[in-house]
C-alpha cells in the first residue's frame, strides 16, 4: 500500500484500530477515541497523516494487515491492496470491505480482477458504487421534485438508496460473500 489512507474499523460501537497512508500510520487495537480521530483530522497536512507517535510506512505496513478488525475501508487511492493483504485481513477476522477508493485492489483490470474476486469470495465486499454513492445521490436528490434541503433529508435519501441497493443484491444473493460480483452484475443489467 503506497499512497493511500486506509482505516481499519472494528465494530463494537465502531472503533478505528488502525490508519495507514503513504507517510506511515497508527495502530491501536483497543481503538482511538472520537476526540483522537478528530485531532488527527485537524492536524493532517493536506491529505497526509501527522501524529507524534506515528509508525514509519514500512513498520505499519508490516503489521496492520494482521490487526483484528471486522471492517476495512480502503479510502484514498486505487490499486493498492494485494492478495496477500486480503488473506491476512481475512485470517485476522475481517468480515467486510467497504470500498471507498475507486478500485482498491492491485488488479490491472478496470473494475474487478482476481484480487477483487478473491476478496469478494473471502469476505463481504461492498463495491464503491454502493458504499461511495453519496455525492452522486445527493445531486440526484436535490434535482428531484420536492427535495428538502436539510442534512436529515439528504442523509435519509442517501441511506435509503444504499439500503435499496444492498437489499436488491441480498434478494439475489443471500450469502455473506459474492456481494460485489452480484452487485456489479445487477448494475450492468440495469444499464443494458
Amino acid at each position: 500500500m503506497g499512497a493511500a489512507a486506509a482505516c481499519f474499523l472494528a465494530v463494537e460501537g465502531v472503533k478505528v484500530v488502525g490508519i495507514i497512508d503513504r507517510a506511515g500510520g497508527l495502530i491501536r487495537e483497543e481503538g482511538f477515541s472520537l476526540d483522537e480521530i478528530r485531532q488527527l483530522f485537524i492536524d493532517r497536512k493536506g491529505n497526509t497523516l501527522v501524529a507524534e507517535d506515528m509508525l514509519s510506512f514500512e513498520e505499519v505496513n508490516a503489521k496492520i494487515w494482521d490487526v483484528p478488525a471486522e471492517i476495512f475501508i480502503p479510502a484514498a487511492a486505487s490499486r493498492l491492496v494485494t492478495a496477500d493483504q486480503v488473506e491476512r485481513m481475512a485470517s485476522a477476522g475481517l468480515e467486510v470491505i467497504s470500498w471507498w477508493a475507486n478500485v482498491p485492489f492491485a488488479d490491472p483490470e478496470i473494475f474487478f480482477g482476481p484480487i477483487g474476486v478473491l476478496a469478494d469470495e473471502r469476505v463481504a465486499v461492498i463495491p464503491d458504487f454502493i458504499a461511495n454513492c453519496g455525492m452522486a445521490r445527493v445531486f440526484a436528490y436535490l434535482m428531484s421534485e420536492g427535495a428538502q434541503v436539510t442534512d436529515e433529508a439528504i442523509f435519509q435519501d442517501v441511506s435509503e438508496t444504499i439500503a435499496r441497493a444492498l437489499r436488491k443484491t441480498y434478494a439475489d444473493n443471500a450469502a455473506k460473500t459474492g456481494i460485489a460480483q452480484r452487485s456489479f452484475s445487477l448494475a450492468l443489467a440495469q444499464l443494458v
